[in-house]
């Protein structure tokens, strides 16, 4: 019969001789994940975002919003870089710069890199319990704010957190399948009440190799007023990106010849300061089909002109790309966000102004349960210089 200090220490050699068998494991691993993180190239994906915010009101969850957006991720020279799909480049290393609200990045190696890859985290053994009923060794971990490897941003300010969770591997093979990550009690600051990540990996072929890489990711944010904030990220048509590449750093630097003899044939036009033209749709713009960031382009249903001298020409080619189309509590909302006009020899720069799109005079707001812009729908635009408005009360 043992007594109650021999079963004490019983337990306490028990607990030690698990920790140490696990140690060469977790040695196997962290050598598994960083070579696989060492070996990787540079490489970009298409990154869609389904986001929706919820709020529950008489014990019902009503949806206050819900948009999808779509952006290339690139990883580069172990950073993230971001940009617009079929844009000249991707070099923006900020997604808040780019989507409103709750998202995260560094889910393409940057955490893996935080756990693995340097001394930040504190590891201990967790169980062999598996993983969506498939055999996998899970471990926890623990990361402190003062490492600076997670970030939240709120509306009023930013701050490193203190955050932990879990991470899952195949015993069998070592690739990472599954990191958790939840944020310990964010700054009042941030506006947030709590965070949760997880985030899904997978093997992969890029350029003839395979590698682990995410395959999906889900954030879920709960802000200072309750309402939850919902993220579900896929990651599709991930290739490796080579010097003819559309990611661009210098735009002289990666330039043909063609291209260069191409822009200097091209003359900018200068547009008047307000002006207004009608163009065609030229791909349609449906629900749960079209999303934010995706291309749009249109043709002019006439020229613009000034003082009676047509700057651009009638079929003119419109560009740029969606904005938001989202559902926002009973309406549907669709905004774009034009850039450019052109025509053989010329080429408007519309940025720096408000572009305004309208449909028979009317914002593009929708009350159907489900919306299409058909292609060659006609739309107008109504261009004003930011700096001819400045007095203007509805100046965004």
């Amino acid at each position: 019969m043992y007594s109650r200090r021999t079963l004490g220490i019983a337990c306490w050699l028990a607990a030690n001789l698990a920790l140490a068998q696990t140690e060469p494991e977790l040695a196997k691993i962290k050598t598994a994940v960083t070579e696989n993180l060492s070996r990787l190239p540079n490489y970009t994906c298409t990154e869609t975002v389904q986001r929706s915010q919820h709020a529950k009101f008489n014990g019902q969850d009503h949806v206050l919003m819900s948009e999808t957006v779509r952006l290339e991720i690139a990883y580069v020279d172990g950073a993230e870089l971001f940009g617009w799909p079929g844009s000249a480049k991707i070099d923006e290393s900020d997604i808040h710069k780019m989507i409103e609200g709750s998202i995260g990045n560094g889910y393409f190696a940057l955490l893996s890199h935080s756990i693995f890859a340097t001394s930040f985290a504190d590891i201990e053994f967790g169980d062999q319990s598996g993983l969506d009923g498939k055999p996998a060794v899970r471990y926890g971990y623990r990361i402190s704010k003062n490492t600076g490897a997670y970030t939240i941003s709120g509306e009023v300010g930013k701050a490193a957190v203190d955050f932990h969770g879990s991470f899952w591997v195949n015993p069998k093979t070592l690739d990472l399948l599954r990191i958790s990550a939840i944020v310990d009690n964010p700054p009042p600051v941030v506006g947030v009440k709590s965070a949760e990540s997880v985030l899904d990996f997978e093997r992969q072929s890029i350029g003839g190799s395979t590698f682990v890489l995410p395959r999906k990711a889900e954030l879920t944010v709960v802000d200072d007023g309750g309402a939850e904030n919902l993220s579900h990220l896929t990651f599709a048509s991930c290739h490796q990106f080579v010097g003819e590449s559309v990611i661009k750093f210098d735009a002289s630097t990666d330039e043909s010849a063609a291209q260069s003899a191409v822009k200097a044939a091209t003359m900018p036009v200068a547009l008047p300061d307000d002006f207004t033209v009608d163009f065609n749709l030229d791909s349609p713009i449906e629900w749960g089909v079209a999303a934010g960031g995706d291309p749009v382009h249109g043709t002019l249903r006439g020229a613009v002109q000034q003082g009676g001298r047509v700057l651009l020409p009638k079929g003119a080619r419109l560009s740029g790309r969606i904005s938001h189309v989202a559902l926002r509590g009973d309406l549907y909302y669709v905004e774009l966000v034009l850039t450019a006009l052109d025509c053989p020899g010329s080429h408007a720069d519309l940025n720096g102004r408000r572009n305004g799109i309208a449909l028979k005079d009317a914002p593009l707001i929708f009350t159907s349960s489900k919306f299409k812009l058909d292609r060659n729908a006609r739309l107008t635009l109504h261009s004003r210089l930011l700096k001819s408005i400045r007095n203007d009360p509805a100046r965004p």
